[in-house]
Order: C-alpha cells, then structure tokens, then sequence
C-alpha cells in the first residue's frame, strides 16, 4: 500500500464516515415520499471524489457509492457502509457491479414510495422508469452489469482476485465504473 493509498484509508478510517464535509441532517420530513431536489450541497464531481477515494482507501464498490449519498437521505454512512458491503462484486453470485447495484440503493432512496404499492406500476412508473433508464446507460457505456463480465475476472477467487490485481483493474476499471455510476445518478436520477 503507498502511503497515499494509507493515509486516505486513515483519513476515512479516523472520520469514520463522510458527515463532516456534508450538510447534517434529513433531507425532508417524515412522511414525505421524495427528496427534495438541491438537498445536498455537494457537487457531482465533490460526490463523486468522495466515492472514489472512499474506494480507493480500502471501501468496496457499492460501500463507496452508497455512502457518498447517506446523508442526504438522513441514512447513517456507517450504516450505509454496512448495507452496502454484501452488494460488492455482484453479491458473490455473479450479479450486477456493486456499484451498479449501490445506484439501485440511492434511485430507492429518491425516488421510492413509503406507502403500499406492490403491483401498482402505475405508482411504482417512476422509480421503475429511472431505474431502467439507469441500467440502460450503465450498459451502454460498460457493455455489461455483472462484475464478472465487467473485469473479466470473478473477484471472489484467489486467481481472480490476483489477476485483477496484476492487470490493474482495481486501479482503473472500478473507479471508472463508480464515476459513471455517480454520473449517471446525477444525470438521470
């Protein structure tokens, strides 16, 4: 590990989540269905260099998005950390990226209803149609969802874990994948 790489992992270790450079507090009150828009006061490009140094301390994929966006939401980032970890690498199944999947978390967040819906898409069209939106333009930029066809490893085996490392996908691929997650969740979110 260089000692940037360090002393970023003891920045956010010693922090413990990234309230202090956000606003604190809910975005909107109880009983509220959506957030408000201009909620948070960070910038795409300050949110999306939370998320990626958050990465690149040590964070998985999903952890790192999700958190980037607790607060806005009231959502504890320690917890949001916690949430998020069984989502990285597709959920050790071979699923959608964690980040990919971290996106799903906040277009919830935003844009989910608090009322009883289920089967309703006519109440559910929104978020549905946004998350659908989002997988779309993920996918049209990365060719795929899943962290396997992503890296071209599957990041759950030692082999996988090494070659990912030795071609450095870690350092190049999953950064650009949390970028473009967090761009496309400002953009069409």
């Amino acid at each position: 590990m260089s000692s940037a790489q360090a002393g970023r992992r003891g920045f956010l270790a010693g922090i413990g989540s990234l309230a202090s450079l956000r606003r604190l507090g809910p975005v909107s009150e109880p009983g509220d269905d959506h957030k408000t828009e201009g909620d948070s006061f960070l910038s795409p490009a300050q949110r999306t260099e939370i998320a990626v140094m958050s990465f690149e301390s040590g964070f998985h994929c999903a952890q790192s998005v999700l958190e980037a966006y607790a607060d806005d939401y009231g959502l504890d980032p320690l917890l949001a950390r916690r949430m998020a970890a069984a989502l990285a690498g597709g959920s050790t199944v071979g699923g959608e990226c964690g980040a990919v999947a971290a996106g799903y978390l906040v277009l919830g967040m935003r844009h989910g209803l608090t009322r009883p819906t289920f089967g309703d898409v006519d109440q559910e069209g929104e978020l549905f149609g946004r998350l659908r939106r989002f997988v779309a333009a993920f996918r049209e930029r990365h060719g795929a969802l899943t962290c396997r066809e992503l890296l071209g490893v599957d990041v759950f085996t030692r082999e996988g874990r090494e070659e990912g490392h030795r071609r450095g996908l870690f350092r190049t691929r999953c950064p650009q994948h949390i970028r473009d997650v967090v761009d496309l969740l400002e953009t069409l979110g």
